[in-house]
């Protein structure tokens, strides 16, 4: 028994644990995995706005003109009263993960991104969003909290129209029953399931992939749907992504994959995007979605190499793979996974050989690359308006084409939620005991994740799960 379940010990299940046992409430905190922090551990920095470390970088954005961006970025699709509470709070949200020991350092993560992405520093030995876990994971345990690993949640346990605790397995599969006066869904999203990618959003899981294996499979969403939880539009926060032997995340050749210098073309050997929109890494998976075929490929040279080596990369991956970071393994990672034979990853001492080894029609292959390089010597793209500082002709004696796909680091949406954080029903009526929070909650974004409000998701997260947890506990006194 206790006064509340948190179903996924994740971003939001976390701080979700912690901020209840900290008001005095009994806690059960259930997490499929064997290990606490789901995505999170992978995870860099949370959003915040008006907060005392952008303060003292003098950085000046407001939380007006943040909701004014997000709202006109998602359409008007994204839920104003969420948004606004959840801008208005960010700060202080900020200020009690601090309060638990978190240190951040407020930046800009690319050229087209705002510097609300607070980038967690050093706790216990580590850092980033596995600081921010082990973090939270000290405090709970300090306050209280039942952590149960290796114990995915099954079945919500509902009397009278209330939602009074959840059925769990343990890993010898026997049934646990907790009984609970309120319950929290925070597990995640579904991204790591491909019958959910193929029937809840009608895509080919097979192209649009997970990057990272974290078992997220949409078990919250499901046990909520299965109790009369009303629906929400669903998406991917997508990115660039590659795969092959030898090429792992966020691996140098991963990264070159990211470049804004490289030339990307379709299946008919076109381009079809200005490639400075890697740096919004959801707006370049949109663009290689739009493609036929879902993909596309990255074109660079023996130059791009050399600039690389010598001046670093323009764009990273995070701050996992630092900007001006001089990918010492690239040369041999690509060389190794030339030598496997990738079908993913091609070299060509000319243009005739590299349009028939990646699949496109030469002719215009040859045109594209001749009429880009016209641009890169004036210093005017004329076709995409391409940054002139990212126009590097592609004229090396060897050219090396890496096939890109729209992967995914989560799934987003799923559970409706009133400003309370209560889960709401077909009529918009709260569901008795049940709340949600995370990625799990829907009507945050459009249907492309934006990330001028850099770090939306892990800020989110943190923020709704705590809320969700302040909410419970005012009610249940």
């Amino acid at each position: 028994e206790a006064d509340l379940v948190v179903i996924g010990g994740g971003a939001a299940g976390m701080p979700a644990a912690v901020q209840a046992a900290e008001k005095g409430a009994s806690v059960v905190l259930l997490e499929k995995n064997a290990f606490v922090g789901g995505g999170a551990n992978a995870a860099e920095g949370l959003f915040g706005v008006e907060s005392r470390w952008q303060r003292g970088k003098s950085i000046g954005l407001t939380r007006e003109e943040m909701f004014k961006y997000t709202m006109e970025y998602s359409h008007f699709k994204a839920d104003p009263v969420l948004t606004h509470n959840y801008y208005w709070g960010s700060a202080e949200n900020l200020e009690w993960l601090a309060s638990h020991g978190m240190k951040f350092d407020p930046i800009a993560m690319t050229p087209k991104d705002a510097p609300t992405w607070h980038v967690v520093g050093e706790y216990g030995g580590q850092i980033h969003g596995a600081a921010y876990i082990k973090c939270l994971y000290d405090a709970a345990v300090k306050a209280g909290v039942k952590v149960m690993t290796s114990t995915p949640a099954k079945e919500l346990i509902e009397e009278k129209g209330r939602i009074v605790g959840v059925k769990a397995q343990d890993k010898d599969g026997n049934t646990v029953t907790i009984r609970s006066k309120a319950t929290i869904i925070a597990t995640g999203g579904f991204g790591n399931s491909k019958e959910k990618i193929r029937d809840w959003l009608g895509l080919d899981p097979e192209i649009f992939k997970a990057s990272v294996p974290l078992n997220k499979t949409g078990d919250g969403i499901e046990m909520a749907w299965k109790v009369g939880a009303e629906h929400t539009s669903m998406t991917l926060m997508m990115h660039t992504g590659v795969e092959g032997k030898g090429i792992e995340f966020p691996g140098a050749l991963y990264c070159m994959s990211w470049q804004p210098f490289n030339l990307w073309v379709n299946s008919q050997g076109k381009r079809f995007v200005d490639e400075t929109e890697a740096f919004s890494f959801p707006n370049a998976g949109n663009a290689i979605a739009a493609q036929h075929g879902h993909t596309a490929w990255a074109i660079w040279d023996n130059h791009s190499v050399d600039y690389v080596q010598s001046a670093g990369i323009d764009n990273g991956i995070g701050v996992i793979v630092p900007v001006l970071d001089k990918l010492p393994k690239l040369r041999d990672e690509m060389k190794a996974a030339l030598a496997a034979g990738n079908a993913t990853f091609v070299s060509a001492k000319n243009l005739n050989e590299l349009a028939k080894k990646i699949g496109v029609p030469a002719d215009n292959l040859k045109s594209t690359v001749k009429e880009y390089n016209g641009f890169a010597k004036t210093g005017f793209d004329l076709a995409m308006q391409k940054s002139r500082k990212y126009l590097r002709p592609i004229d090396g004696d060897t050219y090396y084409a890496i096939k890109i796909f729209p992967f995914h680091y989560t799934s987003l949406g799923g559970i409706r939620i009133d400003a309370d954080f209560h889960v709401l029903d077909k009529n918009e009526q709260p569901i008795p005991g049940l709340y949600a929070a995370g990625v799990d909650v829907g009507n945050l974004y459009g249907d492309t994740y934006g990330v001028w409000t850099s770090g939306h998701a892990f800020g989110w997260s943190a923020y709704s799960g705590r809320h969700a947890a302040l909410s419970a506990i005012e009610e249940l006194k």
